[in-house]
Parts: C-alpha cells; structure tokens; sequence
C-alpha cells in the first residue's frame, strides 16, 4: 500500500490531503507541527479520521533540521519512497533538502542539470517563495501584478524609499517563518513605519511594498502538475473572508473554468516556466476587471477540500505521478457551480466573538460544501462539534455573569 505523509500546522488543510488520498487507498501519517513548551499538544481533528494509521508531533522551535531528522528517523521505509505533501510554508521549505529526497518522494523544481535541487537556487522552494521572483515570472509571462518595490532591512533598520504612493500594502517578501505578520494597507507614511517596525520586531528581513489596489473579488486556484502538464480544474471564488485569520476564505463558491481560460492558460505557463511538480494553490484579485496575480504557494491551499468535493483529486493526481501510475482516467474539470464553508474558519470567528451563532449556523446551512463535516468519515466532525459546544456554554457563562453585573 502507498504511504503517505502529511506535514502542517493546521488540521483543516492536513484533513483535505488524508481524505483525498484515502481515495486510491493509501497509509496516512500525519505530522502536527506546533510550537509548544512541555508536553504535546491536544490530539489535533484530523487525527481521528479512521484513514490516518499514525499521528506523530513536532516542536516548530526545533526548525526545519529537527524535522528533517524526524523524517528520517519515524518515516523512511527501506526499499520504497513514502510521498510527503507539505500543507505550510515552514513544512514545505523543510523538505526541499537533499537527504529527504533520497528517501522520500516530495514536491520539488525540475533542475535539468542535477538529481537534487540547490537551496536559494532557481532550482529550489525557497527561491520560488520569494514573492518578488514570483512577481517577476508572473509579469513575464503576461499576468498583471500591483506595481511594488522590495525593501531590505539594512544596519540601522528599513529605510523607506522615495516615490511610495499612499494607501500602499505591504507583505513580508517570504511567507516562512513569518505568517500574516505585516499584510496591510497603510495610509500614510507613519503607519508604514509603524509596520516596518513590526517586521523588525519579528525578524522578518525583506518587505514587499505594493501600490494599493480596490479589490472588488479575491480568488484562488488550486492545481496540479507533472513539470509538464498542468491541471487547474475550477476557480474558487472567495465570498467570506475569516476575520480571525487575514487571508483566508471562510466561505465561497467553486466555479468551472469557462470565462476565465485567458487566466488559467497564463498560469499553467506561469507554474511550467518555473518548472514545479506537485499540488500548488495561486491566490489572485480582481479590480476594475482587471485580474492581477497574488502569490503562489508550493503547496496544497487552505481551500483544496472544496476542489476534491467538486469531483476532482489533485493529491491522488500526484500521489500516481511518483508511484508511475497513470492519471488519465481521473476527473480533471469542475462541472458545477457550488458553495463551500470551512467550518473551522466559522468556529475560530466565532470563538474569538467575530459572528454570532445564527450567523454561524446559517453558513453551515447553506453551503453545499463542508470542509471537516463527510459522512463517509465523521468521527473528525464529531470532534469539531463538541469543540463548538464548548465555545457556545463558554459563551453563555461569560454571557451570564455580564448580565449579573449590571
């Protein structure tokens, strides 16, 4: 049986891969990678779906060597290559590391010239998270881009350039190690520094500063590729954005291609021209009708569950790849037009007082598509319920007492 491997930090993206790779019957090891300081954290959802075999923890502190060394000592197997999908940044770059490729089968960058890729090279992951070398292909390409300039932190700090237009928007130039921090809009130039100071607080070392642009849509695309063909199935359109968690689509819809195949066929050149092979995400604005390309992830993208709900298996796509098996009689389009919640999402805007229980009850009733709720594996919903019963009588406590003081 092949075994597969899924490395991150958040149950709701891991949960995706393991139910999609279930699908062509596969060994599922999960990694949950948290920073904690004694102990291991709570059993994460994922955990209790009947098709994950093992659960293993890992310390973010210990960085990308300790997971390394984790790998190779709990996970390789003699005589085959288990497949590892990365659904983080920091999981991602980990595994970009020579010694893992000789005994694991990973996402990676076709180098011509070498079996293995270099690091910082154009031939490894961490070039291609750099979002101002993304921005670059992007453009070559013919996909538009907000117009932008890379700050880098010097000896005395970030010096702020000449000629930035205000409202700009500003993010770190690498998402690794660095998260949401320093993704906003600022007005003036105060609010810029007050945000420069932010990333020199958190270690972050290069800043993208973009011109500001009116979004009137976001979107992303999840998609597949053998360093040749590209599949991108359907454009999921966000339509609720998490307020808990900046970025990340908390409801939307799943479209088929038609309108956008313009778009998609520059994307596919976009992902051959950098020559990635795995599951990759690509978030994208609209903006008086004008499409402008984002960022890329080399990864599988928080919103893949509802791509593999609409029919097509993206991780199963790669999983045949490295076992040599073909994948010409698998789905690859998105037919119908359907609406998707990832009720973690809900529940985190709800345990932190961002939506009120009918509107969190309304979501869930109204989508087509729920990312942890399946009826074919339910033991991870039931979790999830009882952790949102738990918020709700927290809530009515608190609720109780307040009306007891006044």
């Amino acid at each position: 049986m092949r075994r597969v491997i899924v490395i991150g930090h958040g149950y709701g993206i891991r949960l995706g891969v393991i139910r999609a790779v279930a699908q062509i019957a596969c060994e599922v090891t999960v990694i949950h990678v948290r920073s904690f300081k004694t102990g291991f954290p709570t059993k994460p959802i994922d955990a209790y779906s009947k098709f994950v075999k093992e659960v293993l923890f890992f310390n973010r502190q210990e960085g990308a060597e300790g997971l390394v060394k984790l790998l190779l000592e709990k996970c390789a197997v003699e005589g085959q290559k288990p497949i590892i999908f990365p659904t983080s940044d920091f999981s991602a770059l980990a595994i970009d590391d020579d010694e893992i490729k000789k005994h694991f089968a990973v996402p990676y960058i076709i180098n011509n010239n070498s079996q293995f890729s270099i690091l910082n090279s154009q031939f490894s992951i961490a070039y291609w998270m750099d979002k101002s070398h993304q921005k670059a292909l992007a453009l070559s390409v013919g996909l538009s881009t907000a117009v932008s300039v890379v700050i880098e932190k010097r000896g005395d700090g970030f010096q702020i350039p000449e000629g930035i237009k205000y409202p700009c928007f500003t993010k770190p130039v690498s998402s690794f190690g660095a998260g949401k921090k320093c993704q906003r809009r600022c007005n003036n130039p105060e609010e810029l520094k007050a945000v420069l100071a932010i990333a020199d607080k958190n270690d972050i070392t290069k800043v993208l500063i973009e011109d500001f642009i009116d979004i009137s849509h976001e979107y992303a695309v999840l998609g597949y590729s053998d360093g040749t063909n590209v599949i991108i199935p359907g454009i999921i359109k966000f339509l609720k954005e998490s307020k808990r968690h900046r970025g990340v689509a908390l409801a939307g819809e799943v479209l088929p291609t038609a309108g956008f195949e313009d778009l998609i066929g520059k994307f596919a050149e976009f992902i051959r021209q950098m020559g990635f092979v795995g599951v990759f995400d690509i978030d994208f604005l609209e903006s008086n009708g004008i499409f402008y390309f984002d960022e890329m992830n080399l990864r599988t993208g928080g919103s893949g569950m509802a791509i593999l709900k609409a029919g097509v298996n993206l991780p199963a796509m790669f999983v045949k790849l490295m076992c040599g098996d073909s994948t010409d009689d698998m789905t690859q389009t998105v037919t119908h037009a359907a609406t998707f919640v990832n009720e973690k999402m809900a529940l985190d805007d709800f345990s932190e007082g961002c939506m009120s229980f009918r509107e969190y009850r309304k979501l869930l009733a109204a989508a087509d598509i729920h990312f942890i709720k399946d009826e074919t594996d339910d033991a991870p919903y039931k979790v999830f319920e009882k952790q949102f019963r738990e918020q709700l009588y927290s809530f009515k406590r608190i609720a109780k007492r307040v009306l007891h003081i006044f």
